[in-house]
């Protein structure tokens, strides 16, 4: 890879770890919502979950961690079935194309 392959995976990488930071605070800020409205308290243990999984791939991904990319597919396909919505999965689909750029891929050691 030449120097600016490598320069605009970094950027593809944390561009996938800021959005996912942003999605885990949405998550908590859903989470702490529950403390003015009644929710089942399995909502909250749930969006309290995928937020600490999502920050766990974004941290894992900004140190190019190999178990940070299945990490963050996962918790984007996650995200996708439970929470839902159509522009969360226009955003999840995108950062799972993302994610498998090869060059993304070929970071975290996959082909």
């Amino acid at each position: 890879m030449t120097v600016d392959d490598e320069q605009v995976t970094d950027r593809l990488v944390r561009l996938v770890a800021i959005v996912l930071f942003l999605k885990a605070a949405g998550l908590v800020l859903l989470a702490v919502s529950a403390a003015v409205r009644p929710v089942p308290g399995r909502v909250v243990v749930v969006t309290a979950v995928l937020a600490a999984a999502m920050i766990v791939a974004a941290l894992g991904l900004l140190r190019s961690l190999r178990w940070a990319w299945p990490l963050a597919f996962l918790t984007l396909v996650a995200d996708t079935v439970i929470i839902g919505g159509i522009l969360r999965l226009l955003i999840d689909v995108g950062l799972a194309l993302v994610l498998f750029q090869p060059r993304v891929r070929k970071r975290f050691g996959f082909r």
